[in-house]
């Protein structure tokens, strides 16, 4: 019996319709909606409570040395701030705040304008508006000029003392928050690519399937289709969390987080897409559901490696780590947020990825194609690269 060959333009089509049926399949799944909302509701609920507790925390004390400086707290009290004014001796602004007696030191020169001294950016209350509302006032009675006059030194900026301005707290809480996405998405859609290949195999319906897709189509599909449902929900994720960030205390840690957030996504679609197609051929190994739990155990074991280093590498171990494919996903971008890398290393560290991103396409797809129509036992990987196409 002859087959005819797959026109052209079908083959070239195939991945795409594999890839759409997948999306679909994803997003006409309860499962899925239900996963994915009830992640969202914690991190809104989340920030909400984080939101709420720092809504009811007792004012920020606010060290002030001069009579200007004292009405700019009371301007942001009237205009519901949080603060209260605590007078010391001008050279005793900063220890006040060093010691822990006040969270901030509010104080004005001629040559540097007014100064907000904290120990950590999260800790600044915002004195903007009221800064520039008391020097207005004060310009306009003393120069009775024009308005660019008036503006004049209305301009805060925070200065923290320590030298830290709040990348210690935004490197943890970043490190930790891009490790457990990196896991949640890496092991749920992975599994789900795995559970997809191994049941068009044990109900036979690959054999279908393989009569009109060629494998390869097959496994791109399911690669194409899969990693872009996951970097969907990672951006998802992402900006939720970013915009909820604004609601807390820690607000001023957004522009420190967010462009960091961009190299995670980016080192997140190299890392995925390499293990998606590994995830399938784990899949394609297995002649049941129930052998999952044997194939997919060295990928499991890798995911959790890549988590456990982005939670606790530290030092050298960290630097060096950042550049190995896969757990570069969760490091690199905590080490961008340190100034310790560049984007130099983080382009080289790409590179690095994806090469064995190809790496892994190559031997995904080989043990994918060797092992599919294999329905009698699960192969090792002696047999599969011991076979010849």
């Amino acid at each position: 019996m002859t087959h005819q060959p797959i026109p052209e333009r079908r083959v070239k089509a195939a991945w795409l319709i594999v890839a759409r049926r997948e999306i679909i399949a994803q997003l006409t799944d309860k499962a899925f909606w239900i996963g994915t909302l009830s992640t969202l509701a914690i991190i809104v609920l989340s920030f909400l409570v984080v939101g709420l507790m720092g809504g009811e925390t007792s004012p920020s004390k606010v060290a002030v040395s001069t009579d200007t400086a004292e009405a700019v707290v009371t301007q942001a009290t009237r205009t519901g701030g949080n603060v209260a004014a605590v007078r010391v001796d001008d050279d005793l602004l900063r220890t006040t705040v060093e010691d822990g007696e006040a969270d901030a030191a509010l104080s004005y020169t001629e040559s540097d304008g007014w100064l907000l001294a904290v120990k950590n950016l999260s800790d600044a209350p915002d004195l903007a508006e009221a800064v520039r509302t008391v020097q207005i006032e004060s310009n306009s009675v003393a120069l009775g000029v024009d308005a660019g006059e008036v503006l004049a030194g209305t301009t805060l900026t925070t200065v923290p003392l320590d030298g830290d301005d709040g990348t210690a707290l935004a490197i943890i809480v970043a490190t930790f928050a891009f490790s457990i996405l990196f896991m949640l998405a890496a092991v749920t859609y992975g599994m789900q690519i795995a559970q997809s290949v191994v049941t068009e195999k044990e109900s036979r319906i690959v054999e279908i399937l393989a009569a009109a897709v060629p494998i390869r189509s097959l496994l791109i599909g399911k690669v194409v289709g899969n990693t872009l449902m996951a970097l969907s929900q990672v951006i998802l994720l992402v900006t939720v969390s970013l915009v909820g960030l604004s609601f807390t205390p820690y607000k001023p840690l957004i522009a420190l987080v967010a462009p960091v957030a961009g190299w995670f996504v980016l080192f997140f679609l190299v890392g995925f897409a390499a293990l998606a197609c590994l995830w399938a051929a784990a899949g394609a190994m297995a002649t049941r559901v129930q052998d999952l739990s044997q194939t997919t155990t060295p990928l499991m074991m890798v995911v959790m490696a890549a988590y456990m280093t982005g939670l606790f590498a530290r030092g050298t171990v960290a630097e060096v780590l950042s550049y190995v494919p896969i757990t570069s996903t969760v490091i690199m971008p905590g080490r961008l947020l340190s100034g310790e890398a560049d984007w130099v290393n983080a382009l080289l560290a790409l590179f690095v990825a994806a090469a064995f991103m190809g790496l892994a396409i190559w031997i995904g797809a080989l043990v994918y194609r060797r092992s599919l129509m294999q329905t009698n036992s699960v192969m090792s990987y002696r047999q599969l690269f011991s076979r010849t196409d």
